[in-house]
């Protein structure tokens, strides 16, 4: 019988890109997720709101963890994210997708209809 338990840890975020950028080097997968703004008309060009690094599977003291820093309130926005997946790129180990994680309960409820 494997004694080992598997417990859920939050993601660590970070408030520094640099910081970020060093633990990427270490991560099996670094997910960049973009979020714009949802505005009324279909045919309104999108706009940046918010850009979610991810680094997953770090290894730090023998336990597995998940780093993420987020970009928002940023002018040109654009154009920071995009100088951040050019810079991540080179790494090989960048895709566009989301990390499930579960939403804290605050959050959930102010979004509540």
């Amino acid at each position: 019988m494997n004694n080992e338990q598997n417990a859920f840890t939050p993601p660590v975020k970070l408030d520094s890109y640099s910081d970020f950028k060093g633990l990427a080097n270490e991560a099996a997968i670094v997910v960049y997720s973009p979020e714009y703004y949802q505005g009324p008309f279909t045919d309104e060009p999108k706009r940046l709101r918010r850009f979610t690094l991810t680094a997953v599977g770090v290894k730090r003291n023998n336990v597995v963890l998940t780093f993420k820093y987020i970009l928002d309130d940023v002018r040109d926005i654009d154009r920071v994210a995009s100088e951040m997946i050019m810079d991540l790129e080179d790494q090989g180990n960048l895709v566009r997708g989301s990390v499930e994680t579960s939403r804290p309960m605050g959050e959930l409820l102010a979004t509540w209809p």
